[in-house]
């Protein structure tokens, strides 16, 4: 087993679920990488409240997560063939939707208080050289 930060979007939409003791949980696909046809899906699972705040997030969402990772195999049910892939118990969560959540506009329009760019103050050079 290894510890390992975990950066992808999720597959299908996730669904917070209650188990029979009574704690929150949640199952979800992450699809990692760089090029899509080569993707890796990562299974994850994650209990209490990351099990919460990863249920309020949707297809196509960013989402990272640490916790122990560890090999999977199955076989595929339509081809039986042997399939490897990974899976993660979720110890801590970071998503876009809890920083957006987190952030305060600077001013009440929700503009920001700064020069646009590419539109610089005029310089006042008035130091002779």
């Amino acid at each position: 087993m290894l510890d390992a930060l975990i950066s992808g979007k999720l597959i299908k939409d996730t669904e917070l679920k209650t188990s029979q003791n009574g704690k929150p949980y949640s199952n979800f696909l992450l699809s990692v990488g760089i090029n899509e046809p080569e993707n890796i899906v990562v299974s994850g699972i994650a209990f209490g409240v990351h099990a919460e705040r990863i249920a309020k997030l949707s297809k196509g969402d960013a989402l990272a997560v640490i916790g122990a990772l560890k090999p999977t195999e199955w076989q595929d049910k339509a081809t039986h063939e042997d399939r490897h892939g990974l899976s993660v118990t979720v110890a801590d969560v970071l998503s876009v939707y809890d920083i957006k959540k987190r952030r305060k506009p600077t001013e009440p329009d929700g503009k920001p208080n700064h020069p646009p760019y590419g539109n610089p103050p005029p310089y006042d050079d008035e130091l002779p050289i």
